[in-house]
């Protein structure tokens, strides 16, 4: 550098003795501490695979410095619907704030001191073990109270899961009480399910606050569907829950043998998984949702995928994503172009494996075959 410094011209200073030699070695140098800093930052997306999902700059930067705080610009990233984590005294992690606002606490705090990647591994699993133990208490709590103060009760993911593992235990109480010769079982379900539609709506046209609104308007999405499903039962006469029309709908259970939620839907069982997914909404279920919903969980069923096909604008992202929300997994979208080559997708992929999230790549056809 003294040499260039004192002969700046370009020629002069490339055409040095032993200055292609300093190059090249130069360039060896760099490419090993290239290598030495990618499987540094590969031990620690082993250690934690949601960092898989952050750049390595983002990752440096959480890695650089000892500041828990430094992940809260990252969250939503590395979770599907965390906005911030909320600190106590002494660098203690006692809950979570998603992107609405909404809040729930942790059922154990967790100590944000070490590895970053080991506090956050603790914060992931008491995450996932508090909206296990908060669903358990939002089901077995359903039946001794009125529904409208319930779900105000509850965070909104609980709440829709409560609801729903109650419906479909109500329908196939209508059916039993069918098979035992009440023939209006599933005529009176109807009307139930009528009532707390109605319910709700009177429910949202009241001064509610912001997060309460948010729920209750998802849960009258939900809540239309499935009294649209007992309409149809109805209608078509269908009276045995071995019936496909019922055997075909997402069907949520409280299964008492391992004490955690059951989704089925045909003949293949899926989990549901606890990833917090605050209040970001769900879509409005056609039957052409359903047959792709159920060509999904089918797919997942056999450990295949789904390709849904159709014309741009049609929903397509949007339903596998809805299904996400409604197993509470994280749902990976890459947005693929001639810029991702196979590092970024051996990249994406390894992250895929290692966190089990669902990964929906769009316009997967725009990826060089090369």
């Amino acid at each position: 550098m003294t040499l260039t410094q004192a002969s700046p011209q370009v020629l002069a200073a490339c055409c040095t003795e032993g200055r292609l030699e300093e190059f090249k070695l130069l360039t060896s140098d760099f490419d090993r501490i290239q290598k030495s800093l990618t499987d540094y930052l590969d031990t620690k997306r082993s250690a934690f695979p949601r960092f898989y999902l952050i750049s390595d700059d983002e990752l440096l930067s959480i890695l650089g410095t000892s500041d828990p705080n430094a992940v809260q610009p990252h969250m939503l990233k590395l979770f599907d619907n965390c906005k911030t984590l909320e600190f106590s005294r002494n660098r203690v992690v006692v809950g979570m704030y998603s992107d609405e606002g909404e809040h729930f606490r942790f059922h154990q705090t967790q100590k944000a001191e070490g590895a970053v990647e080991d506090w956050m591994r603790a914060i992931d699993e008491q995450m996932q073990d508090t909206l296990q133990r908060l669903s358990k208490t939002a089901v077995y709590s359903y039946a001794s109270q009125e529904r409208m103060p319930w779900i105000q009760t509850y965070i909104g993911m609980v709440a829709i899961l409560g609801s729903q593992i109650w419906w479909t235990w109500q329908v196939e109480d209508a059916f039993r009480q069918v098979a035992e010769g009440d023939k209006n079982a599933m005529k009176n379900e109807l009307r139930r399910e009528s009532k707390d539609v109605n319910d709700l709506i009177d429910l949202v046209r009241q001064p509610i606050d912001k997060l309460q609104r948010k729920k209750v308007n998802t849960l009258i999405i939900l809540d239309v569907h499935a009294r649209d499903v007992v309409d149809r039962f109805v209608r078509d006469s269908i009276l045995n829950k071995e019936e496909f029309a019922w055997e075909s709908v997402l069907r949520f259970y409280w299964d008492r043998k391992s004490d955690d939620v059951a989704i089925r839907q045909c003949t293949g069982q899926v989990a549901y998984c606890y990833e917090y997914m605050g209040l970001n909404g769900r879509l409005v279920i056609t039957p052409l949702t359903d047959r792709c919903v159920m060509t999904l969980t089918t797919a997942l069923t056999f450990k295949m995928g789904g390709a849904p096909a159709g014309p741009a604008g049609t929903g397509k992202t949007e339903t596998v994503k809805d299904l996400a929300k409604s197993l509470a997994i994280s749902c990976v979208v890459t947005n693929c172009g001639d810029g991702l080559d196979y590092r970024a997708m051996g990249v994406i992929f390894s992250g895929l494996a290692e966190t089990g999230f669902w990964g929906c790549f769009d316009e997967f056809n725009r990826i060089n075959v090369e």
